[in-house]
This record gives C-alpha cells, sequence and structure tokens, in this order.
C-alpha cells in the first residue's frame, strides 16, 4: 500500500510540474528543463535566426548534455533532412566556440573530423548532420531551418516590450 501510495505522488507531482511548465511557454514552444524551445521551418542565415529568436526573449538553443542533445533533435524528427541552427559560434575568438545565451559551452556533440573550420569560414553550428545527427559547423550565411530556447517566465513578458 506504501508502495502504491509513493506511486501515486509521484505521478501527481511529475503532473503538476508538466501542467506549470506548459502555462510557462507561449503556445506552440514546449518545455523542457525549465526552458522553452520552438523549432522554426523558415530557412535563414544564421544571424537572422538569432535576430528572429530575440524577438521572443530567446536566443538560438544551447545544449549542456546528451539528454538536451535529444530533445533538440526530437524536435526536428518531422524534418529529419534538415540541418539545423542552434546557437553556437566561434566568431569571436577562432575555434572557441560558446553560446549565445552565454552559457558555458562545455558538453559536445562533434561528427568526427567536426569542427574543420574549412579555410576559416565556418563559424556558426548546425545539428542533425549526416546520418549520426551530430553536430557541424557551417558558413554563417547558409540558410537553414532553426531552434530557439527561452526560460520559462518568456510568456510573462509582453513582445511588444522585447522590441
Amino acid at each position: 500500500m506504501a508502495v502504491m501510495r509513493a506511486l501515486v505522488l509521484l505521478f501527481l507531482v511529475f503532473s503538476v510540474e508538466n501542467a506549470a511548465a506548459q502555462d510557462d511557454c507561449y503556445y506552440g514552444w514546449t518545455p523542457f528543463w525549465m526552458k522553452c524551445y520552438q523549432f522554426f521551418s523558415e530557412s535563414v542565415d544564421w544571424a537572422t535566426a538569432e535576430k528572429n529568436c530575440q524577438f521572443y526573449g530567446a536566443n538560438l538553443a544551447s545544449v549542456h548534455d546528451i539528454e538536451e542533445n535529444n530533445f533538440l533533435l526530437s524536435l526536428i524528427v518531422p524534418h529529419v533532412d534538415r540541418h539545423v541552427w542552434i546557437g553556437g559560434h566561434d566568431g569571436e575568438i577562432k575555434e572557441q566556440w560558446m553560446w549565445t545565451d552565454g552559457s558555458p559551452f562545455y558538453y559536445t556533440n562533434w561528427c568526427p573530423t567536426k569542427p574543420d573550420n574549412n579555410y576559416d569560414k565556418r563559424h556558426c553550428l548546425d545539428i542533425n548532420y549526416s546520418p549520426d545527427r551530430c553536430w557541424n559547423d557551417d558558413t554563417c550565411s547558409n540558410k537553414k531551418s532553426y531552434i530557439c530556447a527561452t526560460p520559462y517566465y518568456m510568456k510573462n513578458q509582453s513582445v511588444s516590450k522585447l522590441l
């Protein structure tokens, strides 16, 4: 009986937590680990993707562990043939990768031989590269779909205040 009570309590806690998370994201955005995420299928260059994310009070997504990486890949599943921009770049200091949201860049999922920088032309990060669905460095002017991420609190901000 105690085990059943514990299971019911766990179910209630996770149900309430997930419902609260849904309420903290804009419609169409998906909650995961205290952030809200949105896949945009529009193909734009990396800088435009970041600017479009900032319109929502967000940044291009950053990745901090394998679970977050797999979650981002799950957002792309209906669009598996696409390489997708996320917020990694080495545009400020060559080969020193950072995230546009300012978080530490310590987890990676680079494809073999990547990043290669290809004659100092590739400074932006895309995911879903190759059948391995790993990371690639690419030319920032290439056009791709993208994923934005923002903390839960974004829903409480007026979009007009963000402009």
